[in-house]
């Protein structure tokens, strides 16, 4: 079962963070969101790990360790204070207006230059 082990016989759960453990409660496999795997421990994304080799990033609920095991986890989404999304809270997912007209302008040429060669065609080359 995730998030548990089989120590002497009984289920015991893992260690805070951990998703899956082997062996023992405090060893782990996998980490949930919001954590990442240093050593055979979770830590939270926000906290450093493996001896303040590995920096937490404020606000950061996904994260992933370091390429190169040293430095900044590399954070894939923040939080802001009051929880919300800040990596896509912000964007709007409507076109904006400048969007809509360039693309209704581009739209507007393509029919004019289809409707004129159609025309060009059947009128000046039929007398041909």
């Amino acid at each position: 079962m995730p998030g548990y082990v089989v120590s002497n016989s009984a289920c015991t759960r893992c260690s805070a963070g951990c998703a899956t453990c082997t062996g023992s409660a405090s060893t782990c496999d996998t980490c949930t969101d919001g954590y990442y795997k240093s050593g055979t421990a979770c830590v939270l994304c926000t906290e450093d790990g493996a001896g303040g080799v590995i920096t937490g990033v404020a606000n950061c609920a996904t994260c992933a360790p370091p390429t190169g095991g040293s430095g900044p986890v590399l954070c894939y989404l923040l939080k802001n204070d009051a929880g919300g999304d800040i990596t896509a809270g912000d964007s709007d997912p409507n076109l904006s207006s400048g969007a809509i007209a360039g693309i209704s302008v581009a739209v507007i040429v393509v029919v004019g230059g289809l409707v004129g060669f159609l025309c060009w065609w059947f009128i000046c080359r039929g007398k041909a």
